[in-house]
């Protein structure tokens, strides 16, 4: 046990944050435990295959239906020759989450994936598999917010396919909240958990007005799909959505954990550390990432950090009043938005969201988006390792992204560019034209106008 102070401890974690900032980040590296490939070193080859399967599994985890992602046969019609999977699937390559540095006993912070920022130059294909990637700690700084202290730990993860050519670039947003109640370490004693809460909400009871309300504008909702929207059609001010998302459940929470950690011994499990006497030796010995000693605070046995998500009584951990969602996933539920309004056709280049609250158990989310910019840009490239040469002018659309729940609440912010088909330009050209190695893109920036060229 630390003979730290929570100050000392803090100011510990602090300064392992600055050091950390331009060096690759060990957490969740590819491939997965229990995987019968070598870690080796960065950039590290997933364990992964973009087969049918998992493209379709992965789609209907976050909730997009599309037939381009689901139905095999139905892509091979398209222009792309195959079932593609949604760009954001990178994220089973290697997740832009964390929790910063670790120690055995832990540190007393609360962490929350609180946003990414996505680049994307080609699409991902049926087949398509040897992903490697690279994860480095680019920016650490600390801000005041109304609960008081934070940290954000930003990271840049980049993405090659077996080609070795960049398809994608992610930012991650970590904030971490100092919480003095775990004293020096991150096992709280559970004696003290609910002390101090960062949130006072209940679960919603829904009228039947409401539902009656909800389930009508999800039988309105409407695909596009193989019908293309051109850049010429659309205006400044348009709307999207809404896309309504039913109130979440415990299933909906862990659906893509189990996805996850199939396909890939994310979450620090192996694909049968899941559940039972596996998982209970898992948490046992602290290979969650925060170091040993949680315990739930009824039956005293260990538990592990990821059912502070779906655990009422374990939620307190994190500083909340009951199961909420894990934010890496609602990151990704708008995509179902954005495929429905562009096509088949449209190409997503650039996608920001940020997290300003969590879903609760009982939340119902509504995605909607309003077009803000329209513009048409020049992409350049090169034919350094992992670049594409070229010089192309696509038509883009920027649009404003907002989720709000059943209570009025903005759950999720964020911008988008799309790539549109012209009817003077003709479809967009794949892959987007880009260096070997793309300028790194600060906080500062894609935080605020990620939706402009």
């Amino acid at each position: 046990m630390s003979q730290q102070t929570f100050e000392e401890a803090i100011a510990e974690y602090v300064e392992r944050c600055h050091e950390s900032v331009g060096k690759e980040r060990e957490e969740g590296h590819p491939p997965g435990p229990g995987t019968p490939y070598p870690i080796g070193e960065p950039p590290y080859e997933a364990a992964i295959k973009f087969d049918e399967r998992t493209i379709r599994n992965y789609a209907l985890s976050i909730g997009n239906t599309n037939p381009l992602f689901v139905d095999p046969e139905y892509g091979k019609q398209t222009r792309y020759g195959s079932m593609l999977a949604p760009n954001t699937a990178l994220i089973l390559v290697r997740s832009p989450g964390g929790q910063g540095p670790t120690r055995p006993e832990g540190y007393p912070v609360g962490d929350f994936f609180s946003g990414l920022a996505w680049e994307f130059f080609d699409v991902i294909r049926a087949g398509d598999g040897r992903f490697k990637n690279t994860k480095k700690t680019s920016e650490f700084f600390e801000k005041t917010g109304s609960r008081g202290r934070l940290l954000f730990l930003i990271e840049e993860i980049k993405y090659w396919n077996a080609h070795a050519d960049l398809v994608g670039k992610c930012y991650g947003t970590l904030i971490l909240v100092p919480i003095e109640s775990m004293g020096a370490g991150r096992a709280m004693n559970v004696d003290r958990l609910g002390e101090s809460l960062m949130y006072d909400r209940s679960t919603s009871k829904y009228s039947e007005g409401q539902i009656e309300e909800y389930v009508l504008q999800m039988k309105s909702r409407k695909r596009r799909g193989s019908t293309p929207l051109f850049w010429e059609d659309v205006e400044i001010g348009d709307k999207l959505g809404p896309l309504v998302v039913p109130p979440f459940t415990l299933l909906d929470q862990t659906v893509q954990r189990v996805v996850n950690s199939a396909a890939t011994g994310r979450y620090g499990t192996s694909g049968d550390e899941l559940a039972f006497e596996p998982v209970y030796r898992h948490n046992k010995e602290g290979k969650g990432g925060y170091g040993k000693g949680f315990a739930h605070p009824i039956t005293r046995w260990p538990h592990g950090p990821g059912d502070e998500h779906t655990d009422a009584l374990m939620a307190a951990y994190r500083g909340q009043p009951g199961p909420f969602d894990g934010g890496q996933h609602r990151s990704q539920l708008p995509h179902a938005l954005i495929s429905d309004w562009m096509g088949d056709d449209g190409f997503v280049r650039r996608y920001q969201c940020a997290l300003r609250k969590p879903v609760y158990y009982g939340d119902t989310t509504f995605y909607e988006g309003e077009v803000v910019n329209k513009f048409k840009e020049v992409q350049e490239g090169d034919n350094a390792p992992g670049g594409q040469s070229g010089n192309t002018e696509y038509c883009a659309v920027g649009i404003k992204l907002e989720g709000k729940n059943q209570v009025g609440e903005v759950q999720m912010q964020g911008a988008i560019t799309v790539y549109l088909p012209s009817r003077e330009g003709g479809q967009v050209r794949l892959p987007i034209p880009h260096k070997g190695n793309p300028p790194y893109v600060p906080y500062e920036r894609f935080y605020r106008d990620w939706y402009q060229g």
